[in-house]
């Protein structure tokens, strides 16, 4: 709130005024680039969900088996983009699905959409009920990942097993907001000032930064076309609604109690240097379910499918065939 309050009193202060603020921020917007949707193979659709149109992929529909879905993570510029070095990969085995969650992608970024921790879990549980056939085995990440967890646990006829890369939703982001964290997603909505405040925080060096010093290990895969498909993504019309929530508080699970209970199958996926959700939390979770398994890839931060996409794809292959065949 103090840093948010900060910017805005030094743009301000400056002579910018709101009017210069809106005509940067539209200057902005001119300038983004519609991001590219060919990075997964497969066929385009969209799911017409209560709340807004759910862009997804599908490919290996002729395959036998349990489909596979994966969910992606939450954060600025995040989509089934993620999924790039897995989705074919995998789709020469298993039916594959990859959804853009509501407010990321291609999907629907509504600004009246009741954004929350229920809100994905129930979209989730909707698309594996009307799109990917009733049952599906999941891959998914971060905040996905808890969400993924609460579907299993109240919907355990929807989910046969896991694979989650670094739950969130443990001992951190796992608290609902206040009323600070209300007044927060007033401000971060504001056309004008929340705009500019989200501009700098998406902007093209911050979401270099970012992917350098927080998601990858290896500074050679911040290419510069990643970088500019997360500034294209991360500046799609809308695209600051879904973020305002998950800064203010809005997009927390606590998922502790439901990953205690799970039946299913749960593999968890970790990077021994992630820096936002320490592999020392795995052991935690491992506590919580004793049944749990956890695969740590060394040399590596939040993006195991991505620093490692072969021994990722091969596990992604191991655990679900084991699975589908002692089904």
């Amino acid at each position: 709130m103090g840093k948010l309050g900060n910017f805005w009193k030094t743009m301000l202060a400056g002579g910018a005024g709101v009017a210069a603020l809106a005509a940067v921020n539209a200057a902005i917007q001119r300038g983004i680039s519609e991001p590219d949707d060919s990075a997964l193979g497969g066929d385009a659709h969209f799911f017409s969900w209560k709340h807004g149109k759910i862009f997804y992929k599908k490919s290996g529909v002729a395959k036998p088996g349990t489909p596979l879905v994966f969910i992606h993570g939450i954060s600025a510029g995040a989509s089934s983009f993620m999924w790039r070095k897995n989705f074919d990969a995998l789709a020469q085995e298993f039916p594959v699905y990859a959804l853009d969650l509501l407010g990321f992608g291609f999907s629907d970024k509504p600004a009246a959409a009741p954004f929350s921790a229920d809100l994905y879990v129930e979209l989730i549980s909707d698309f594996i009920r009307e799109v990917a056939g009733g049952r599906a085995n999941i891959v998914a990440s971060s905040l996905g990942a808890s969400y993924v967890v609460r579907v299993a646990d109240e919907h355990p006829e929807l989910i046969n097993s896991m694979i989650l890369n670094a739950p969130a939703g443990y001992d951190t982001l796992n608290t609902r907001p206040g009323m600070a964290g209300a007044a927060f997603y007033g401000l971060l909505q504001s056309p004008v000032l929340g705009t500019s405040f989200y501009n700098v925080m998406a902007s093209e060096r911050s979401i270099r930064d970012y992917a350098r010093k927080t998601l990858f290990y290896d500074n050679r895969r911040v290419t510069d076309r990643l970088v500019a498909h997360l500034y294209a993504t991360s500046h799609q019309s809308g695209a600051q609604h879904a973020i305002a929530a998950l800064l203010s508080g809005y997009l927390n699970a606590d998922m502790r109690l439901a990953f205690s209970r799970l039946s299913q199958r749960v593999v968890l996926v970790w990077g021994k240097q992630d820096r936002t959700t320490p592999v020392s939390r795995a052991t935690d979770l491992l506590q919580l379910n004793p049944s749990a398994s956890l695969q740590v890839f060394d040399y590596c931060r939040m993006m195991p499918e991505q620093e490692y996409p072969e021994k990722f794809n091969a596990l992604v292959r191991e655990s679900f065939r084991t699975r589908s065949a002692s089904a």
